[in-house]
């Protein structure tokens, strides 16, 4: 083989190593001490890059989506639930991290809206902490927002997971 064809694929495979996305780094779960809306968007765009976080079986890419949630979404789940699921009972593990891209009617992103399962938070709601986050990292809403809840508590029995049944592969 000569040299240029052996510098081509050389080329090739490290272009290939240098474009996939890093493996999702293995961290203990956030604790209710210390969890705040800038801890939480710490967590998924410093420590781990939610972008590299997998899209639920048969709802991956742009969806349609619904106020309050925007015209258009894309969800991600963390290795902790997707690795997870099915789940019987349906309770998500502690650690679990749900991304939700919400985009305009143009398809900008608006915001991000997400769920993280934080031991000892919130025992009435399973301890889930809910946060809407602007692109740029701005704080819009976190805890047990009253928005979040008037919807997610109709989901009670799955966990207040709306998007995805939990006890299903």
């Amino acid at each position: 083989m000569n040299k240029v064809m052996m510098l081509m694929i050389a080329a090739m495979l490290l272009s290939f190593s240098c474009s996939r996305k890093a493996e999702e780094p293995e961290l203990e779960p956030l604790t209710s001490s210390e969890i705040s809306g800038e801890r939480l968007w710490a967590r998924i765009t410093e420590e781990s890059d939610y972008t590299g976080y997998r899209q639920w079986t048969g709802h991956d890419g742009l969806k349609p989506g619904q106020s309050p949630h925007g015209v258009w979404h894309k969800v991600f789940v963390n290795r902790d639930l997707y690795q997870a699921v099915p789940l019987a009972p349906p309770v998500a593990p502690y650690g679990s991290i749900i991304v939700k891209e919400n985009y305009d009617s143009k398809k900008k992103l608006d915001k991000l809206t997400v769920m993280a399962k934080i031991k000892g938070y919130s025992p009435e709601t399973n301890d889930w902490f809910w946060a809407a986050i602007g692109p740029e990292g701005e704080i819009l809403a976190e805890g047990s927002p009253a928005g979040c809840l008037s919807c997610h508590v109709g989901m009670e029995a799955n966990d207040y997971i709306i998007i995805k049944n939990i006890d299903e592969p």
